[in-house]
């Protein structure tokens, strides 16, 4: 259920659901807008923050989810402005939004009487929620994470809205009403990637028999329905060198060629493995979406992006590219390795091998003395027409 939300449009400066009395500006009330029962929270900034947070080794955390342990304070959103980058990245990387262009513009199209909606999960400072409500005026979007930073409220579109929420605890408020739901780097937060496909398959609008047959016959019928769409992106944390090998881990003093970067990145995953985290299955994602009853045009993608402006390419727009990617990339890096360190100290690590970690990779990619590349992959599946039912 979601303890926090606020929208753009005119309520209230910030944008945020204000139901409280105009002589208490330190309360807000709040709603989901979208069953008949919505569920309606009051929060106190000043006292509820006790509940959504929490204080450790100096830094603040969420408080709703033990999986996600990277920092929700000034600091981290600072570095969530170098998330931007990241977002940045991506639509370099792509070209736009996102990937099927032409099956999501199906999708999304404007049907009178109906009413198109977007959900991005784990939206972080929103920046994809906010691009695809501004593409899609007529669709609401809206953003859920775990901690609440309301930076963005200023320049939210009107048909926009962040909620703060843990989807491990299910996303019922959701069923059968989203269009596109949109995941990217979520994976350090899910405690079971198979119950989460099926989750979120409940909250894509189903498509209609004769839906799945369009590819194989000229169906032109606009009244027949289009499931909704999923999309997953994650990063893969065994990074390659410059022939795309696995990359030779930094141990002892670090040997040429060896990345601490790498090593903090396969450190990281082991940690939260033993956390609880289901991150390493981000990489059989294709095989758990395809194994999935309610899924089908199933389908992945990768892309391999320089950590650093170190690769040449064979044309001058290439280049161009490879250069900025390589730029934005190695600055998330360097800052992704600062924020991991909670992590590393609360799990036992020694301090020393903890600024082992962040002080190779600042020099490593900095130097670019070890050119390595990360792989992005991108799933993507259609939801079908087959009911969900419950399962044991």
């Amino acid at each position: 259920m979601s303890d926090f939300s606020f929208s753009g449009g005119s309520a209230g400066a910030g944008g945020l659901h204000s139901g409280a009395p105009d002589n208490d500006a330190d309360r807000e009330s709040v709603l989901s807008g979208l069953t008949e029962a919505p569920s309606i929270y009051s929060f106190n900034s000043s006292t509820d923050g006790e509940a959504l947070l929490r204080l450790i080794q100096g830094r603040t955390f969420n408080a709703q989810n033990d999986l996600y342990y990277l920092p929700a304070d000034g600091t981290e959103f600072a570095r969530h402005i170098c998330r931007e980058k990241a977002h940045f990245a991506h639509l370099v990387c792509v070209g736009r939004l996102y990937i099927e262009h032409e099956r999501v513009q199906q999708i999304l199209s404007p049907v009178d009487g109906q009413q198109k909606r977007i959900l991005d999960l784990g939206t972080g400072v929103g920046n994809w929620a906010i691009g695809m409500a501004h593409e899609f005026p007529h669709a609401e979007v809206i953003g859920i994470d775990l901690a609440p930073n309301t930076a963005s409220t200023g320049v939210l579109p009107h048909n926009c809205r962040f909620e703060f929420d843990d989807f491990n605890l299910g996303l019922p408020h959701y069923y059968n009403s989203c269009d596109v739901i949109h995941c990217r780097i979520i994976a350090i937060g899910v405690k079971d990637f198979k119950w989460f496909i099926t989750e979120v398959a409940k909250c894509l609008k189903p498509g209609s028999f004769f839906a799945s047959l369009r590819a194989l016959s000229p169906i032109t019928d606009t009244r027949i329905s289009v499931g909704g769409m999923l999309f997953i992106i994650e990063g893969d944390h065994n990074l390659l060198n410059s022939r795309k090998e696995l990359q030779d881990l930094a141990y002892g003093s670090g040997d040429a060629g060896q990345s601490w970067l790498a090593r903090a990145m396969f450190e990281a995953v082991l940690t939260m493995q033993k956390r609880g985290s289901d991150v390493d299955a981000r990489m059989k994602l294709y095989e758990l979406i395809s194994a999935s009853a309610y899924f089908e045009n199933v389908g992945e993608r990768n892309y391999f992006v320089p950590i650093g402006p170190w690769e040449k390419g064979g044309t001058a727009e290439e280049h161009q590219k490879g250069q900025i990617l390589g730029i934005l990339s190695r600055q998330s890096m360097i800052d992704l390795v600062q924020s991991l360190r909670p992590l590393f100290i609360s799990s036992g690590y020694a301090k020393e091998l903890v600024d082992q970690f962040v002080e190779g990779t600042e020099k490593e990619l900095n130097e670019l003395t070890v050119p390595m590349y990360v792989k992005w992959l991108y799933f993507f599946g259609t939801r079908n027409s087959i009911p969900i039912t419950d399962e044991v």
